[in-house]
């Protein structure tokens, strides 16, 4: 009888010892909290995540689309008059962007890097420290005027200063050039960017481009919540919302 207590009590206190697997998760931003407007601008109010203290941070997942279609539209009923492939890209990460669908998962190779999607930069800005877990009135915005740089700004919490976007720095040789020689990465359309002959993995790997189409771009953004699983040493991200399809100015 003291044999079987004492059994007991030891798989007891080695259950208590080994504790639960922990579950990390972060919650998808609302698509209620993203407002656009045409395809131009677009403003997200991103909830605090520091309660989560594996999270880090927020993000921007991209691609640019070749088009000859001309639309101010940033309905998804324009997608495949856009492009092809944009159409195509939106229908199979749509699964995972649902909130109604439990099962799916986040994967960025899955969802992003496997269909060239790449994350967003900032000119001379971390993106940690523009896109904190605190949260915060992201706005974007795509200028319609020739010449003009895509901006963003996070409200009071960078005095709505507005800071250049760029494409990846992950890109190996992306075009078009400044005239210094360095990869020119603003989101403007360009002839260096929507050449179809640019469009492959040593260049401009970010870019669907079209064979004989130029004229217009447009990019599709997706937000997704950033953190750390401390257990397998890796980044884990939320359910990503789509932000929009807006349009790039001719530089």
């Amino acid at each position: 009888m003291i044999y079987r207590k004492l059994l007991f009590l030891t798989a007891g206190l080695l259950l208590l010892s080994c504790g639960l697997e922990e579950y990390y998760y972060l919650p998808q931003v609302p698509q209620a909290s993203i407002i656009t407007r045409l395809n131009t601008e677009a403003t997200i109010n991103l909830p605090s995540i520091s309660g989560f203290y594996y999270a880090s941070n927020y993000s921007i997942f991209y691609r640019i689309y070749i088009s000859n279609y001309p639309t101010e539209s940033s309905d998804n009923s324009q997608f495949s008059s856009i492009s092809p492939n944009l159409i195509n890209d939106y229908n199979a990460i749509f699964p995972s962007t649902d909130p109604t669908n439990t099962s799916a998962s986040t994967s960025v190779n899955t969802n992003f890097r496997n269909r060239n999607y790449f994350e967003l930069c900032f000119e001379d800005e971390d993106i940690g420290s523009l896109l904190p877990s605190r949260g915060g009135t992201l706005s974007i915005r795509f200028p319609t005027q020739d010449g003009n740089y895509p901006v963003v700004s996070l409200g009071s919490f960078n005095n709505n200063e507005e800071i250049r976007i760029c494409r990846s720095s992950e890109l190996i040789s992306p075009q078009p050039r400044l005239p210094t020689g360095q990869p020119d990465l603003f989101f403007r359309n360009t002839s260096g960017l929507s050449s179809n002959e640019n469009a492959v993995a040593t260049v401009n790997a970010d870019v669907s481009g079209r064979s004989g189409i130029q004229g217009h771009a447009y990019v599709s953004m997706y937000i997704v919540a950033v953190g750390y699983d401390n257990a397998l040493f890796t980044q884990i991200y939320s359910k990503p919302t789509h932000i929009g399809v807006f349009k790039l100015p001719n530089m």
